[in-house]
């Protein structure tokens, strides 16, 4: 995922959001198109006995500088001013939205400001500089989508069907026709397992949704070997939200996480996912995440 990119705007963890849309609050010339700093490789952690360095210990956060002009137009420059300064503030997290020259745009996380806003105003107020600067503490790329209402969404969203219920299905190979009695979804099959494509460069803790009414749902992936529980009932007209990256669980806007148990992880690759609970008419549920581009 090497190349330029746009910044496009930067999410706040209160769902706050600044867009750089061009008007009058712009990125610097020398900002419009960023390369991918190289991560800070000269901290590490721990060695081992004899000197050398660990696997994966070295620090990989880095800085960000964006620069940026504010030119006013229909909007008096303090005005615009007031606007960067409530924006960025110390005590939030942030994500920054990349995009680039095809459209396909990029999510980087956990960014924290390491350098406060700076503006620098030039005589009769008709234009400014300004600079912040983030520190980066998860140099993963992921994929970014959203909705038509500029809500982010799920690039990757998969129905895995209640196992209990599968059929086998049948598959032509080189051979011929071959069925399968075990419940392993192939063409004409239904429930039993899935096999899930993920296409990241690392590990992904999905969001699994389950709809009521359903007891006792649980999850696992064969491959891994990860498995997940949650050890109440679902009613009808609820939904169980299980966000793996962050180990919580919601019905509906209430946090249920004490009863959830274990884990799924999927990894590059082939990944076999079953889906199965203890009762109720729920036949399905849903995985859904972003894949990691680097």
């Amino acid at each position: 995922m090497d190349g330029k990119l746009y910044i496009k705007k930067i999410i706040r963890d209160d769902k706050a959001v600044f867009n750089f849309d061009g008007e009058e609050i712009y990125l610097a010339q020398d900002n419009t198109l960023l390369n991918r700093p190289d991560p800070n490789t000269t901290a590490v952690d721990y060695t081992e006995v004899d000197g050398g360095e660990m696997i994966h210990q070295r620090n990989t956060t880095y800085d960000q500088t964006i620069n940026g002009i504010i030119i006013p137009k229909n909007t008096s420059y303090w005005a615009l001013a007031q606007r960067l300064a409530a924006f960025f503030q110390i005590n939030h997290t942030y994500k920054i939205i990349y995009q680039r020259v095809d459209g396909q745009m990029i999510k980087i996380s956990d960014a924290w400001i390491s350098a406060g806003l700076q503006i620098i105003p030039v005589p009769y107020e008709k234009y400014s500089q300004w600079s912040i600067t983030f520190t980066i503490g998860n140099s993963s790329w992921t994929e970014y989508y959203e909705d038509n209402s500029g809500n982010e969404v799920y690039v990757n969203n998969v129905t895995i069907l209640l196992a209990s219920l599968g059929s086998g299905g049948e598959i032509w190979d080189s051979v011929g026709l071959k069925s399968d009695d075990t419940g392993e979804e192939w063409e004409t099959g239904s429930g039993g397992a899935r096999i899930i494509n993920i296409n990241s460069t690392k590990n992904i803790y999905p969001v699994w949704t389950v709809e009521g009414p359903c007891t006792h749902p649980h999850i696992q992936d064969a491959t891994t070997g990860t498995s997940a529980e949650f050890t109440r009932s679902i009613a009808e007209g609820q939904t169980l939200t299980v966000n793996f990256a962050e180990g919580t669980a919601y019905i509906n806007t209430a946090l249920a996480s004490r009863y959830l148990l274990g884990e799924l992880m999927m990894k590059p690759g082939e990944n076999i996912i079953t889906f199965d609970s203890d009762g109720g008419t729920t036949d399905s549920s849903v995985i859904s995440w972003n894949n990691i581009l680097s």
